[in-house]
């Protein structure tokens, strides 16, 4: 009797095995979503962040060269300003990808735990199947 039992308690700890599995990579796949929706946050406010140094790298050239008393659209004037403007963009633009791509790297490793966490499942009835025949299969060679 003892023996028969044997492969069923396999069995069942096989298939144990596999759901405590496939919940640890579950609540990894929670982590690394919430890692990837913070990532998407923090690129919100760098390009807040960075609009506003913009803006305000602009007003103070701005006033800087009406204290002086200098044309705001003089053909100089006007270069210095779309230049600010296009740096600015620049950096944003760098910025955000390298935030892009973070978040990206994160929901691909949120994913492919989900998807270890359905094979680690599907794993352990697998396992605990051919624990099953194994065992039926001794146990008919034993008579």
């Amino acid at each position: 009797m003892a023996s028969e039992a044997s492969p069923i308690l396999g069995g069942i700890t096989q298939i144990m095995s596999g759901r405590a599995q496939a919940k640890q990579l579950g609540r990894e796949a929670l982590m690394y979503e919430k890692q990837a929706k913070d990532v998407d946050l923090q690129a919100l406010q760098a390009s807040e962040r960075r609009r506003e140094e913009l803006r305000a790298g602009v007003a103070a050239w701005t006033a800087n060269r009406s204290a002086k008393g200098l044309s705001l659209d003089s053909p100089s004037g006007i270069a210095i300003e779309k230049e600010l403007r296009r740096q600015s963009i620049r950096d944003e633009g760098a910025e955000s990808l390298g935030f892009k791509n973070q978040a990206y790297a994160l929901r691909t490793s949120a994913y492919m735990r989900k998807k270890g966490a359905k094979n680690a499942n599907l794993s352990g009835w697998l396992q605990a199947g051919g624990t099953l025949i194994d065992g039926a299969s001794n146990a008919m060679a034993a008579r």
